[in-house]
């Protein structure tokens, strides 16, 4: 049996062109491809070797119950940038971008109240924390 590969992570909203669109403006305003419409309610775009995928639903809670249990973690080429960006969207902060001996991370709200990271790792940080081009 071949070692299991995470390719894809599932974000299930009662609004998926609102998290649509806030993940777009949030991490990929420059890719003009953004994410695939795969159906009305079921939108796609690849980060990396990984999936992350909106989906429509309507047995969710309209706000995350629970959101520090799962954390997307999203490595930046710029922390600054990035953080710019989600400022000027109005993204809740729970964690400002500090320092670390991991990198510097910093952490915020979805709209939806998932726990979004955003990560520029330290040059001694683990393997598992680097990008993959980095250690490739």
């Amino acid at each position: 049996m071949t070692r299991p590969a995470l390719r894809s992570i599932l974000l299930g909203t009662t609004d998926p062109r609102r998290l649509r669109d806030w993940y777009t403006a949030a991490l990929a305003p420059e890719d003009r491809d953004g994410f695939t419409e795969v159906t009305p309610t079921l939108f796609a775009r690849r980060f990396g070797d990984t999936w992350l995928l909106i989906d429509g639903r309507d047995d969710v809670a309209d706000r995350c119950p629970d959101p520090g249990r799962v954390t997307l973690n999203f490595h930046v080429d710029d922390i600054r940038v990035a953080e710019a960006r989600l400022v000027a969207l109005g993204a809740v902060w729970i964690r400002e971008p500090e320092v670390t001996r991991w990198g510097i991370i910093g952490t915020v709200l979805d709209p939806d109240g998932n726990y979004v990271q955003i990560v520029a790792p330290a040059p001694d940080s683990p393997t598992c924390l680097q990008r993959k081009d980095d250690h490739a």
